[in-house]
């Protein structure tokens, strides 16, 4: 019975070690910041082709990058270390903060991540 516990451990734990971030970014996450964050983050739709911060969402190595203020975008395995987490995060929470995303006055046209957008987002940054 221990063995069969353990393998069951093993197996849950190899699925995770086998996460493919860029499958699961087309699928899941890169729709999700489309909606909120494309109008003034990805090249495609910002004006005159320039990304707000130098935040470019249009790949995810570019959000893994990061931009030119907040640091890396993503710190795989640590959401709290992610400014794509933590800005997201502080939208749905405190949209009234300075690093906030999107700001307040955008908000009517980009609408901050649900809770269980912010969700999905930290629970992807921290599969390994």
């Amino acid at each position: 019975m221990r063995t069969l516990a353990l393998l069951s451990l093993l197996s849950a734990s190899s699925a995770f070690a086998a996460v493919d971030h860029e499958a699961a970014f087309k699928a899941d996450i890169a729709p999700i910041l489309e909606k909120s964050c494309g109008n003034c983050h990805d090249p495609k739709k910002a004006k005159n082709g320039k990304v707000k911060a130098g935040f470019d969402i249009s790949s995810l190595a570019s959000i893994v990058k990061g931009g030119k203020e907040a640091g890396a975008g993503i710190t795989w395995g640590d959401a709290a270390k992610s400014s794509l987490y933590v800005s997201s995060e502080l939208g749905l929470n405190k949209p009234t903060e300075d690093a906030a995303m999107p700001p307040k006055k955008s908000q009517e046209k980009n609408p901050p991540l649900t809770k269980e957008q912010v969700a999905k987002l930290k629970a992807f940054i921290e599969a390994k």
